[in-house]
């Protein structure tokens, strides 16, 4: 008994001579618990405030220092484990005491005022507790303590969930209380409307000119200032006050934000045109990113001890400043702040992790170290921003410049083509004209070659046709010399002379002077005609009778083909209508028209008649009727025909059938053109190969 007693008194002494009470003397000061504390590490559960009042000496509490507490890196390992401290508090003041936490996350914190045997009071704050509970704030809470002047409490306090090495923990009167949260609430506000400002004006921008820097700049700073707001308790305090649990994914939202700083970083530093390796490993860090914050979700919902977001995180900022260095050196110069931003968000990490790691005191520097390094980082990325719209804006009056003065050599090289190509166009012009002339001279001479191969086809039939009736004039004439000269040895026998014989003899030559003259007018209007068809056409129309124009190019054009062949013989066929009147045409021209529609019709015949069987006997049909206010001129035969193709081309220029030399291929097209365009009519044709063609005129009348 002896033994116990003595020990006890021997950790009394030890703890008394450590651990100084802490005396609150100034009310304008902030005082510092934690040099006052000891600390005691428990699993958490296993010790309440009633075994540390009734069994003091069985539990070894350390004097609290620098690195006493560990850093816990995930929710799990810190929520296992819990710290209790033990410090004695005097108010010296006649002013109310107040215990001021510093947020640092902690899930749960349980402050108990006792006299050393027994609770005088007890408030429970922390992350995890709802609104409404003994906390005034969400954000750095704190709680009033029910020490009166000049009384001495010995407090425990219970923080179970610490992640970090050091949790600032003051006493202070109501009114440093205020001056320490205005100065908090002020220093919050301009961080959170920094944040709201350039979130504004970059999604502004990006509505204006459409450039994704500026919505995953906006995304990116938007995400920052929500996890601030959750790593500080501003979103639980005045977001999701009632549900507690949810500031338990903070470290999930932490993936988010790197999701659209490597978004940004990306399309800002134009990686996939200046560095396309390291875009196609951007593309990578983006899937882990993804994987990390799904996994991260999943995890805390089951109490896992494993975060892979913060590995991912430190990996991208390694990638982002190595990315920033390589497009700077390959002449990207915004990436300068870029880098820049990440130098002095990191310097800012560091020394947080430092203060976290109990390495540095509480300060408003160290404290803040991340916002203030977000901060500059935020600000130098909007002058990265700036500078690289400066450079783009550059780039595009350049080019603009560029754009001018190409479309100034353009105009002058439009000039000078111009020049070229309109005394190149005068000279192609005047050899053009030069061409077309010939082109004319050849065409007439072609034309004239057509129209006199025409007229010497005429000439023959005409020739053909006028040697009837000079025969008959000579035979008629030789006849009428014999009686002559029998009616002069008539006339020489005197009284002897016979008158019966006499008036025979006068009354045969009678006969025989009238037949003479008829085959002389025969022979006269043939020789008429073939003047009036030698001679050029006026083009003024005249009344002519189309039947009699027919008939007689039909005999023209076969005795025309029977002086060149005495062996070819056709038959003839005339459908005239009967009392056809008069039309209003050109009569040369027509008769034209009509002389090469019945040479190619006994051409036709006579080629077929080389090949036809016995029996073929060619016949060539002319007939004419009045239809529906028009003359119609049918021409056909029964020769050799024409295929579709042939028959397309017939009408056209230098198109002909026949062998060289015995045709211009000029016929039918002039004879297109006299009906269609003299006199306004139609000229088609139908044919079957091997069995006989058509041609049909149609003139107005």
């Amino acid at each position: 008994m002896k033994r116990h007693l003595l020990l006890f008194l021997l950790a009394a002494a030890r703890l008394t001579a450590v651990a100084q009470p802490l005396r609150v003397q100034d009310p304008a000061q902030s005082y510092d618990v934690l040099p006052h504390c000891r600390v005691l590490e428990v699993e958490h559960g296993t010790v309440s405030v009633q075994h540390l009042l009734q069994n003091a000496p069985a539990y070894r509490f350390a004097p609290y220092q620098p690195n006493l507490l560990k850093t816990r890196f995930t929710q799990a390992d810190a929520s296992r484990f819990g710290y209790w401290f033990l410090f004695d508090l005097t108010n010296q003041t006649d002013r109310e005491l107040f215990l001021r936490f510093v947020y640092s996350g902690t899930e749960v914190i349980d402050v108990y005022e006792t006299d050393g045997a027994r609770v005088l009071a007890s408030h429970r704050i922390g992350s995890l507790e709802p609104a409404g509970g003994d906390a005034f704030r969400k954000s750095n809470p704190y709680c009033p303590l029910r020490i009166g002047p000049g009384q001495t409490h010995r407090v425990y306090v219970y923080q179970q969930g610490i992640y970090t090495a050091y949790v600032p923990l003051f006493c202070l009167t109501s009114s440093s209380l205020l001056r320490s949260q205005h100065r908090a609430d002020l220093f919050y506000g301009l961080y959170y409307g920094f944040i709201l400002l350039i979130v504004v004006y970059n999604l502004i921008l990006f509505l204006r000119v459409r450039e994704r820097d500026h919505l995953f700049y906006g995304l990116w700073v938007l995400m920052m200032g929500v996890q601030v707001m959750l790593f500080r308790g501003h979103l639980n305090e005045f977001f999701y006050a009632e549900t507690p649990e949810i500031e338990r994914y903070g470290a999930a939202l932490a993936g988010l934000v790197g999701l659209c700083h490597i978004l940004f970083t990306r399309s800002f530093l134009r990686l996939r045109e200046l560095a396309p390796r390291l875009y196609r490993l951007s593309t990578v860090i983006l899937g882990l990113f993804l994987l990390a914050f799904l996994w991260d979700v999943y995890a805390i919902s089951r109490g896992s001890l494993l975060d892979l977001v913060p590995f991912v995180t430190i990996a991208e900022g390694l990638f982002s400043v190595t990315a920033a260095v390589v497009v700077y050196r390959r002449g990207f110069r915004p990436a300068l702040y870029y880098i820049l931003g990440n130098v002095v968000f990191f310097a800012c990490l560091f020394l947080y992790l430092a203060y976290a790691a109990g390495r540095l005191r509480f300060g408003f520097f160290s404290y803040n170290a991340l916002l203030i390094g977000s901060g500059s980082e935020i600000l130098l990325f909007t002058l990265a921003l700036a500078y690289k719209i400066t450079l783009m804006k550059r780039e595009r009056e350049a080019a603009e410049h560029e754009q001018v003065r190409l479309l100034a050599e353009n105009e002058r090289l439009i000039r000078e083509q111009k020049a070229t190509l309109e005394e190149q166009v005068a000279q192609r012009t005047a050899e053009l004209n030069q061409t077309l002339k010939n082109l004319r001279d050849t065409q007439a001479q072609l034309i004239h070659s057509e129209k006199m191969a025409s007229l010497g086809e005429l000439v023959a039939g005409i020739a053909h046709e006028i040697q009837n009736p000079l025969n008959f004039v000579n035979n008629f004439a030789e006849v009428s010399a014999e009686l002559v000269g029998e009616l002069r040895e008539e006339r020489e026998k005197g009284a002897n002379r016979d008158e019966a014989t006499e008036a025979e003899i006068l009354h045969d030559l009678e006969e025989n002077l009238r037949k003479i003259t008829h085959h002389g007018q025969r022979a006269d209007g043939i020789v008429k005609g073939m003047l009036q068809h030698s001679r050029g056409s006026s083009g003024e129309k005249s009344p002519a009778n189309l039947n009699a124009l027919a008939d007689e190019f039909l005999r023209l054009a076969y005795h025309g083909l029977r002086a060149k062949d005495k062996t070819f013989n056709a038959r003839l066929v005339t459908d005239l209508e009967p009392g056809l009147e008069p039309v209003s045409v050109v009569a040369p021209d027509l008769g034209r028209v009509l002389l090469n529609l019945f040479n190619n019709a006994f051409y036709a015949v006579q080629q077929r008649q080389k090949t036809a069987p016995p029996g073929y006997q060619p016949t060539v049909e002319v007939c004419t009727a009045r239809q529906n206010g028009h003359v119609v001129i049918k021409v056909k035969d029964n020769g050799t025909g024409m295929t579709e193709a042939v028959r397309a081309k017939m009408f056209q220029p230098f198109f002909t059938t026949k062998p060289t030399g015995e045709g211009t291929g000029l016929g039918l097209s002039l004879s297109f053109d006299i009906v269609t365009k003299g006199h306004g009519g139609e000229m088609t044709v139908e044919s079957v190969e091997g069995e006989g063609t058509e041609f049909t005129v149609r003139l107005p009348g």
